[in-house]
């Protein structure tokens, strides 16, 4: 089993027990087990009533449209959790590593073990140009895109859940009230009152259709969250580009000193002349020898 899945089912549990700790509350703000032990066992009784009074079809698309809306209610918690500002984007990193690479306080290592210290996707955007410490600014940028994409589809990563659910209720909930219809076609006397029956055969449609609707309006917030932190982070990368750009480019002219004179010799000395230069004499007579 996957660490989300895992997740999901802890705060499905943890949800289940705040509910049921609620409704135990007296009126003092205590806890009461007594009363809690009794809610717990009139809603056993109401779910086996409901369950044995209800065709087995129609329990199979409640149950499908109960199983959409804990789906869609998990990953809507554990997105909005996921998505905040302050753990994509830190402030405590972001401005504190800016800072520091426009004041000349970082090189290369100094700068990997700061962002290797704030885990978080701002810093390793970061981190990817970093690692590029010293190259052209082309690769840098290439590099920071490369990270901020990485980051943006973990940023999407079971959002589309709610756009399926948005799709997928409705038509559980459309062949619940068909399939209630068929049932009551076949058992409803000749001259029956239709009014219940119709309204309860509508039920699985609307519930379907709300359920959507509350999918499809969160999916539309968390899209619009996650776009706005991929751009905040394609901005922040292209800030650090150019930071980082510009230490590099300082450290390498720091590094870079004027050679000192040769010893014996001063800065305006006369260049050492040959042999040859200094007696073209020597070089006719001994070419007169060869001869």
């Amino acid at each position: 089993m996957r660490a989300p899945t895992r997740s999901r089912i802890k705060a499905l549990y943890l949800l289940l027990f705040c509910a049921l700790a609620a409704t135990a509350l007296g009126a003092d703000g205590e806890f009461d087990l007594d009363r809690l032990t009794l809610q717990a066992r009139m809603a056993g009784q109401a779910a086996q009533d409901w369950y044995h009074k209800t065709p087995p079809a129609e329990r199979v698309t409640w149950g499908g449209l109960a199983a959409c809306a804990v789906l869609s209610g998990l990953t809507l918690l554990e997105r909005s959790f996921r998505l905040r500002r302050g753990r994509i984007l830190p402030k405590t990193f972001t401005e504190r590593f800016l800072d520091r690479l426009h004041d000349g306080k970082l090189d290369r290592g100094k700068a990997t073990d700061f962002c290797e210290m704030n885990p978080s996707p701002a810093a390793r955007v970061a981190m990817a140009a970093v690692r590029r410490w010293g190259r052209a600014a082309g690769e840098l940028e290439r590099a920071a895109t490369l990270a901020r994409q990485l980051e943006a589809d973990r940023l999407r990563r079971h959002v589309g859940t709610l756009r399926r659910v948005s799709a997928l209720a409705p038509l559980i909930g459309l062949l619940g009230t068909l399939i209630s219809a068929q049932n009551a076609f076949q058992t409803l006397p000749a001259g029956a009152n239709w009014g219940p029956v119709v309204a309860g055969a509508l039920a699985p449609l609307t519930a379907g259709v709300a359920l959507a609707i509350l999918a499809l309006v969160a999916y539309d917030g968390l899209i619009g969250r996650v776009e706005t932190l991929s751009n905040d982070l394609d901005r922040l990368g292209a800030e650090i580009v150019d930071a980082v750009l510009v230490a590099s480019i300082e450290s390498r002219l720091g590094e870079t000193r004027p050679h000192a004179p040769s010893a014996g010799r001063g800065p305006h000395a006369a260049p050492a002349r040959s042999d040859t230069a200094q007696d073209p004499r020597r070089t006719t007579t001994r070419d007169r020898d060869d001869d």
